[in-house]
């Protein structure tokens, strides 16, 4: 009962919130994703005390069709909602600051999208995880909408709901045919993985999928739509679309992809890391070229799941441990940037790095929790970067040079812009045209619960390797 109330609890209290005050509706969201992220702590101690598999529920649904309502969660689905609850709770804490038009559906929305991305994480039927997948689409879409800053919002909206859906169309056809490949109509995963399917049939299972994942990561070349909507949507809903929503396309990679065409990832896998570490350096040198803060981090966050999808086609209990560890970094460095690039925002009502200079003389410890930040994003040693990257670069040596290459010299100019934005934003001569109060007491507090989690993840990470190693082993050592 325990998983299914982490798809419960977040959507009952998105309806509750509709039917109550706007500052009521703030409490009520806070004490929900904090609930949620306690509940997900229960549910890893209980894990580590007992390291099997968690069951939820496993209710016939459409029998006629072998579909089933089946929940549970294993050490690689519990660090995904981990990640999700408290992004979640990260994005709603950050949006307290905010004087957002229509709290109440703002918040329902967020909820809503946080209980169905929970759903993608714990769903062991492949019907029932496509529709968590794609009702994911619905709260994203109309936040993008309802509250997104940018001329063409419309358009951005439209592209990005576009992208992400068709993609999933191709991930359908490949489910429908998994579904039905044994005769018998049967979507759980014990049932698809496994399955003695062909060698060219196992490619055009692996191309859907990855097709759909390389868009909702995203990687090159699949990621126009990426810049514009994170660009344009409120920085709590960037927040979950980086943190949150790119790891259920990483996680699927490891879920489906992995178990269920092996020999086309042993084939192919190869082409896409080399692409997926191409798409590291191409974002690096994106964000290199831009004026935008916001969209520098939007960049970054490309750069950092390229990584991830390098290390996982790596096919290996070494790179997709690496992989797992850089998602759960990923997750907290990405949301303490966009956490920096919105308090920059309220302080001048822009992004454009110009704009800014010698932010440090009125705001020292903004200054320095921005460096803590910085210094994991660029994998800085005694920060989770340094140990994510670390493992994934450990493991590239031993599967392919080129990816290798790329990946670090990515890492190099990804040192060089982040340093390069800190300097032109923080240091200098004052170029602010105004008197800036240090940070207030939420944004503090939430601000030094990042970088604390960033030092303690940097010296004790093991917890999230011993967390996933028995599902990884499962994979690799059947």
């Amino acid at each position: 009962m325990g998983v299914l109330l982490t798809i419960l609890i977040p959507l009952l209290s998105a309806i509750l919130i509709l039917f109550i005050g706007k500052s009521n509706s703030q409490k009520l969201a806070v004490i929900s994703s904090a609930v949620s992220v306690i509940l997900a702590g229960i549910l890893t101690a209980s894990y580590f005390a007992n390291p099997i598999t968690i069951n939820g529920v496993d209710w016939s649904w459409v029998s006629s069709m072998g579909i089933r309502f089946q929940l549970a969660a294993d050490g690689v689905s519990l660090l995904l909602l981990l990640i999700s609850n408290v992004v979640a709770l990260i994005s709603i804490y950050v949006s307290l600051g905010d004087q957002n038009k229509n709290t109440c559906q703002y918040y329902a929305l967020i909820l809503a999208m946080q209980g169905f991305m929970n759903g993608v994480f714990v769903a062991q039927d492949l019907v029932l995880y496509y529709i968590f997948w794609e009702l994911v689409l619905i709260p994203a879409y109309f936040l993008l909408l309802g509250w997104g800053k940018h001329d063409q919002i419309r358009k951005v909206t439209l592209k990005f709901f576009l992208y992400t859906f068709l993609g999933s169309l191709l991930m359908l056809v490949a489910i429908i045919w998994l579904g039905n490949y044994s005769g018998t109509p049967d979507f759980s995963l014990k049932a698809v993985t496994g399955l003695p399917i062909p060698g060219d049939i196992q490619f055009y299972i692996f191309a859907a999928f990855m097709i759909a994942y390389g868009i909702k990561t995203p990687i090159f070349p699949f990621h126009s739509w990426m810049a514009d909507t994170y660009t344009s949507a409120p920085a709590p809903v960037t927040i979950l679309f980086s943190g949150v929503m790119s790891k259920m396309a990483l996680y699927s990679i490891f879920r489906f992809v992995l178990p269920i065409v092996p020999e086309a990832v042993e084939t192919y896998g190869i082409y896409i890391m080399q692409l997926a570490a191409f798409s590291v350096l191409y974002a690096s040198l994106m964000a290199m070229a831009q004026k935008d803060i916001k969209r520098i981090f939007a960049y970054v966050s490309m750069a950092h799941v390229s990584l991830i999808v390098a290390a996982l086609m790596i096919n290996n209990v070494e790179g997709t441990q690496g992989a797992l560890m850089f998602m759960a970094v990923h997750a907290i460095v990405t949301s303490g940037l966009f956490f920096t690039a919105h308090i920059l925002y309220r302080l001048k009502g822009t992004h454009d790095i110009d704009s800014f200079g010698g932010i440090r003389q009125q705001m020292p410890i903004f200054a320095g929790l921005y460096m803590v930040v910085m210094f994991a994003s660029i994998g800085l040693p005694l920060t989770n970067g340094f140990i994510g990257e670390f493992m994934i670069l450990t493991a590239l040596f031993q599967a392919d040079v080129v990816a290798l290459v790329l990946a670090s010299l990515s890492i190099v100019l990804g040192a060089v812009y982040m340093l390069m934005t800190y300097r032109k934003v923080m240091l200098g001569p004052d170029n602010t045209s105004g008197f800036f109060t240090d940070l207030q007491s939420n944004d503090k507090f939430l601000f030094w619960s990042i970088a604390f989690v960033i030092i303690f993840m940097g010296i004790y990470s093991t917890w999230i390797t011993q967390l996933c190693e028995n599902t990884v082993l499962n994979i690799f050592q059947p």
